[in-house]
């Protein structure tokens, strides 16, 4: 029965985590995937989870037969997992969205938020729930907790390691959910089989049996893929669906409509072939700028016809950038031969490598090089119009050479939020380059030249390059330059670029250009309030917001200190900030990891495993010796004090790698310090969930309660952090001073601590406040997580 029991509790967490990769990957193909409506859909999970735990957690002490109810959660599961898949590729025929149609923020979170609750409920509630069925196996309440605590972060750790580099290449969404239910239902079997429990038994052993022949059946039979298919063609139902596969970095569909194929990539459109326009205006635009073009680089956009425009020049080789090797397999295997054979070229080598960490390790020098990723809408993409980046690619041009991007615009109509955007980008690429041009249209093509008198606005020249190469050009030719680089046009968009007003130029460590490029996005929805919250932030505003957060804190605390009992809610308040802070210092390594070393997906794959290694080995550990120790209170003290210190090591750390040189020391941090700095922060935050709870819990009879309100608190901190830290923190504030934000959030949390240790004492001394702070000081000078009991 033991056994039966730690499985179950181990498939809670490997089913939370494969679950959450699996839907957040659907949601990114339905929803604009930005840090935005990511923490949107993220914080909806979290918010139900903490419902589940907390609220319905506390009726997990009330029910007899609990664990013939665990195994109900777990059929309850099996049904579940794929009918949330349907219903997230349902989203957009439901709400009548078009597809490519960039879906407002209120029905993401509203639609995020009523398709995750009943399923992450039940998640929530069977964490409470498994608290109280491992309940006979221990005489440790807050032992209990602590053991179920640390299955569930096992479980949580193999799922993202299995599913994120094994299952999601081999197997569709619900295949894999498919599965999942399979193997909760023959837990669920296997834990009614071995249970001391008789009622209900028969019926659970009965239905579970019925439920995984029917499992069975539906893989035998291809059930799930043909659901998969029918679901796929519901999503697309506006185009014609070629091919939809996955790869470690994300899903890639190719559609066809009106006699035009398209790449959409996690649901948003990355280029559309025989769009020649956009093609010839990527790659000529740049190259005809230069009076000879010899080496090329371009990073992405090469399937959608960049190559084959470069290749009509006479350039003697090109190095193309594309990070998921499947787009080219898959252009290469779906489309007419006659889309992918420049491909194929002899001049062409194809990389599949991160673009940002092959420039900034290149020795090779560039005559142009072309950066065709689109916006900055998300952090990871901010990474390629930050002042960095640009001194990066400056290092690997020839002196007379030539970088460009485009970004949107806007042809007649520059609004600020969008000239706020453009902006940022436009001074921080003059903070490099001594040259910088726009082309301005919808689409604004921004082209920098570290010598001047390289790049010009003559279209006649430009035609006149094109006509000594004998170049096949059928858009951007005199007609087409002539309007479009019209004194009127140039002088519009310059004017408007140069009013530099407040705007904030764009670093690694402030990314600045991916929170205007968020607002400009936000107005394409009238009346958005997110709009108006966004627009009205500022650096102030935010230092202001805190310090009003770091008083309540601090009021709080003196008010809970005056009850006797009260005094253990502070610890509550521990618990959230915690998870505020954890989820928080996951995005800040995750990025100035990305910001330092480039992209590089397994090692970014290892810092999140890293994280849930450290969170298991913190909750075993403390849970191993909980029972023995003596102070928990001043123990738990220390663990706030390190979660204070953490984010001002991050700072400092972020600070000396930036600036490193040294291949040792480069190796180092890329291959051994970042991987640790994650078990670190999962390691205080394991180590303090079980304490918290012994902390709380004061009878036996208040387990699932104690420990779904301890969950619930931690998952509503992570929420507000996964909101907050990539809308606002980072971006306004950047990554050293979000650092010392929370460094200070949970410095006001210690204070609170340390003034319920001393509410303690008065009530137990009757001694002075000098008196108990020379006391607690004596206490835990000498590290009372080693002062056990009998010692």
């Amino acid at each position: 029965m033991k056994k039966a029991i730690f499985l179950s509790l181990i498939l809670v967490g490997f089913t939370a985590m494969t679950t959450q990769i699996v839907l957040m990957r659907e949601f990114l193909i339905v929803f604009y995937g930005n840090e935005v409506s990511l923490g949107f859909i993220l914080a909806s999970w979290l918010i139900w989870g903490a419902v589940g735990s907390w609220f319905l957690g506390r009726f997990s002490d009330r029910f007899r037969a609990r664990i013939a109810f665990f195994s109900l959660c777990q059929l309850a599961l099996s049904i579940l997992l794929p009918l949330s898949v349907l219903a997230i590729r349902s989203i957009k025929p439901i709400l009548g969205i078009f597809t490519g149609e960039i879906v407002p923020l209120f029905p993401i979170f509203l639609s995020s938020f009523v398709i995750l609750a009943p399923l992450c409920s039940l998640l929530g509630f069977m964490f409470s729930l498994g608290c109280r069925i491992y309940d006979h196996t221990s005489s440790s309440p807050a032992t209990k907790i602590g053991i179920v605590y640390v299955l569930e972060a096992i479980g949580a750790m193999s799922g993202g390691l299995l599913t994120g580099f094994i299952l999601i290449r081999l197997f569709n969404s619900f295949q894999i959910l498919g599965i999942l239910g399979l193997l909760n239902v023959l837990v669920g079997f296997l834990l009614q089989l071995n249970s001391p429990q008789t009622r209900f038994k028969s019926s659970f052993v009965t239905g579970l049996t019925i439920f995984l022949i029917l499992g069975m059946a539906g893989l035998i039979f291809r059930g799930w893929d043909n659901l998969h298919q029918y679901s796929l063609y519901k999503q697309w139902k506006d185009y014609k669906l070629l091919a939809s596969e996955n790869s470690i970095y994300g899903n890639i569909a190719i559609v066809e409509r009106e006699g035009q194929d398209s790449f959409y990539y996690n649901g948003l459109h990355l280029y559309t072939l025989q769009d020649r326009l956009t093609s010839e205006e990527a790659v000529h635009f740049n190259l005809l700028e230069h009076p000879n073009p010899k080496k090329i680089l371009l990073v992405g956009g090469g399937v959608g016809g960049l190559i084959e425009e470069i290749t009509k020049h006479p350039i003697e080789k090109v190095d193309y950038l594309e990070l998921d090797p499947l787009i080219i397999k898959m252009a290469k295997a779906y489309l007419h031969r006659a889309y992918s054979s420049s491909l194929d070229d002899p001049r062409v080598e194809i990389k599949h490598l991160d673009g940002r960490f092959f420039i900034k390790r290149a020795e090779r020098i560039y005559d142009c090089i072309i950066i065709h990723l689109g916006d900055p809408y998300t952090a990871q993409l901010n990474r390629y119009y930050t002042v960095e980046f640009f001194k990066e690619m400056k290092n690997i041009l020839s002196k007379d050479g030539i970088v460009s991007f485009a970004v949107t615009s806007s042809e007649n109509y520059i609004s600020r939020q969008l000239g706020d955007f453009l902006r940022s980008v436009y001074f921080s690429l003059r903070e490099v380059f001594e040259d910088v041009k726009v082309i301005p249209g919808d689409t604004a093509y921004f082209l920098a030249c570290p010598k001047v008198g390289i790049l010009t606005y003559d279209y006649k020249i430009l035609m006149e390059r094109a006509r000594e190469r004998k170049l096949d050009i059928k858009y951007v030719r005199e007609y087409y330059l002539f309007s479009k680089l019209s004194e009127e046009r140039i002088a519009y968009i310059e004017n408007s670029l140069k009013k530099k007003n407040k705007v904030k130029i764009n670093y690694d460590f402030r990314p600045i250009s991916y929170y205007y490029d968020i607002i400009f996005w936000t107005t394409r929805f009238s009346g958005s309030l997110f709009t108006k919250i966004l627009s009205g932030t500022s650096e102030s505003k935010i230092w202001g917001f805190s310090g009003v957060i770091y008083l309540l804190i601090f009021l709080y605390s003196l008010l809970k200190i005056k009850d006797r009992e009260e005094y253990k809610k502070i610890t509550l308040l521990a618990v959230a900030t915690t998870g505020f802070s954890e989820i928080t210092f996951q995005m800040l390594v995750l990025l100035s990891f990305q910001i330092i070393y480039g992209y590089v997906f397994y090692k970014l794959g290892i810092i999140l495993t890293s994280f849930m290694i450290g969170l298991t080995l913190g909750g075993y550990w403390i849970t191993k010796i909980l029972a023995k120790l003596k102070n928990d209170f001043s123990i738990f003290i220390w663990t706030q004090v390190s979660i204070c210190l953490y984010p001002l090591i991050l700072a400092l750390f972020f600070g000396l790698f930036s600036q490193a040189k040294g291949e040792v020391i480069s190796w180092l941090g890329a291959h051994i310090l970042f991987p640790f700095l994650p078990i670190i922060a999962g390691f205080i935050g394991g180590f303090q969930f079980p304490l918290a709870n012994k902390i709380y819990l004061s009878k036996n009879e208040e387990i699932g309660q104690v420990a779904g309100l301890n969950y619930g608190m931690d998952l509503l901190g992570s929420c507000l952090g996964a909101l907050l830290a990539g809308a606002f923190l980072i971006p306004i504030l950047g990554i050293p001073k979000t650092c010392w934000v929370v460094a200070i959030m949970n410095l006001m949390v210690l204070i609170g601590l340390l003034l319920s240790l001393s509410g303690q004492l008065k009530y137990a001394k009757g001694i002075g406040l000098k008196n108990i702070f020379l006391h607690f000081l004596k206490n835990i000078a000498i590290l009372n997580p080693l002062n056990f009991k009998g010692r």
